[in-house]
């Protein structure tokens, strides 16, 4: 009996949730990426996914030098010693006019930052830009309904597509009143782990008595105030399910704003998802059955 073939068959059998649960984040995250590879990574701060002392041929981009951001994170408890030198300090704006190298890169990773983007697709077109030819995208997503952003509502195409045409660099009074008024804590933490199994899942839904607000309305009074003055309020400007990041794409990709693909999402795991995305060339057609279907999914997804 062919051995391979038996554990192939086991393998197709095994929850996705479970394949998801046993693979590393790092793993994840450096999946078909190799040291010799050009690549650059954005917001690395203390914890670098593919460390340049590990001998990974990497670029950095970061708010603020090395020195500053040790300064910065001197009394929080974590390793000061994996900041590593910054090759790019970004201090809004385009990334690709900061580092100027055109279809330079095989591959850009990026953990928790395209949601505090006030330009997803001006985001998205710099990495494009940035890439080789068949270069790869890879971002580590928070999932709204296991953090902070559990009660408000996904971004939909309307406010993407707004602000392209219509860019700010800082959050807008109305994102920063809304974030504000509706970010919440479970338990009195601001983000907990899916749970592992559909069993655990169905057990553990939403009691509203399980949450409780971060903020009240004199925060947000006082968080419009300093937007108004022009100052920049780091939130989240967008809200994703793994599900309506998906139709963005597919959204984004049908009316040409975007030449990028979907070629891999990893399922939910902590409170996160990540996914792959890559340079292409293809058109996509409109398919309105797979658009309902990733409709219908969203919806789902977002009844939390």
């Amino acid at each position: 009996m062919d051995i391979k073939k038996i554990k192939t068959k086991i393998k197709a059998y095994i929850p996705k949730t479970i394949k998801t649960y046993f693979v590393s984040r790092n793993s994840k995250f450096l999946q078909g990426i190799s040291k010799q590879q050009r690549g650059l990574e954005i917001g690395p701060s203390h914890s670098p996914i593919a460390p340049k002392r590990e001998g990974y041929c990497v670029e950095t981009v970061d708010h603020l030098s090395a020195e500053e951001l040790k300064e910065h994170y001197k009394n929080d408890g974590v390793n000061l010693k994996a900041i590593e030198p910054v090759d790019y300090i970004w201090k809004g704006g385009s990334y690709y006019q900061l580092i100027q190298k055109e279809g330079y890169y095989d591959y850009i990773i990026a953990s928790h930052m395209i949601e505090h983007s006030t330009d997803f697709c001006g985001f998205l077109k710099d990495c494009s830009k940035m890439l080789t030819k068949n270069g790869i995208l890879r971002l580590a997503v928070p999932d709204k309904r296991y953090c902070f952003d559990h009660y408000r509502t996904t971004t939909g195409l309307a406010e993407i597509v707004n602000n392209v045409y219509k860019p700010a660099n800082l959050q807008l009074v109305g994102d920063v009143a809304e974030y504000y008024m509706n970010v919440v804590m479970r338990k009195g933490s601001i983000s907990w782990d899916k749970p592992f199994l559909p069993l655990f899942r169905y057990t553990a839904r939403r009691r509203d008595k399980d949450f409780s607000f971060v903020h009240d309305c004199h925060t947000a009074l006082a968080g419009m105030r300093r937007a108004e003055k022009g100052e920049y309020i780091d939130i989240h400007h967008y809200v994703f399910t793994p599900a309506s990041f998906e139709l963005l794409i597919y959204d984004l990709r049908l009316l040409e704003m975007i030449d990028l693909k979907i070629v891999h999402m990893w399922d939910t795991c902590g409170n996160e998802f990540i996914v792959t995305l890559q340079k292409t060339e293809e058109k996509l057609e409109w398919n309105p059955q797979y658009r309902q279907q990733l409709l219908r999914m969203r919806d789902k997804q977002n009844r939390v």
